[in-house]
């Protein structure tokens, strides 16, 4: 059985909500890029089942931020998994506002595009040197393909309140230069 279909089972199971992040649902929105490991969004609340759900698995952590763990995957041909933690009140808008896909024959939700571009500021914003370029690739192609208006008011201000206006300046005089 496919890591999907496992972790769809044993999250309604246990009754526990999760969106795919990431690399995964950047390709959802038409920009394809190359992934290595499954990204998940949960609510903290959930932490010790999350935990158990993969040490079942057969996962290992191996990097404990708090709010973002990373695991080992149990066998070299396995998806290794990161999840990232939000409080209750960050994590049930995005839920409510996710769509359902289908991925690797399961259905799962993902973030609306907004609630993605949202993420991805945010960890533009608060992200290691070695990650940016990926991050604002992200961000700038989503924008592009999506063909988002990046002068509306709602994406300045999406800018303005996850990521920094630094960062909006540098999207716009790429996106400008096409």
């Amino acid at each position: 059985m496919s890591l999907f279909k496992t972790i769809d089972q044993e999250t309604r199971k246990h009754h526990l909500q999760f969106l795919v992040i990431g690399g995964l649902a950047v390709n959802q929105y038409g920009y394809s890029r190359d992934t290595a490991d499954l990204d998940i969004l949960v609510c903290q609340n959930g932490r010790v089942k999350w935990l158990e759900l993969f040490s079942q698995l057969g996962y290992v952590i191996y990097n404990d931020g708090g709010n973002f763990i990373q695991f080992t995957a149990p066998s070299q041909s396995a998806w290794p998994v990161d999840l990232m933690l939000v409080q209750e009140k960050t994590f049930t808008p995005m839920f409510t506002a996710s769509m359902k896909v289908n991925l690797y024959g399961t259905t799962v939700r993902m973030p609306s595009l907004e609630h993605l571009l949202s993420l991805k500021l945010h960890a533009l914003k608060n992200t290691r040197l070695d990650r940016f370029l990926k991050d604002f690739l992200d961000v700038e192609n989503l924008i592009r393909i999506n063909k988002l208006d990046l002068k509306s008011e709602n994406i300045r201000q999406l800018f303005q309140k996850y990521g920094t206006m630094e960062v909006y300046e540098k999207v716009s005089h790429s996106l400008a230069s096409e």
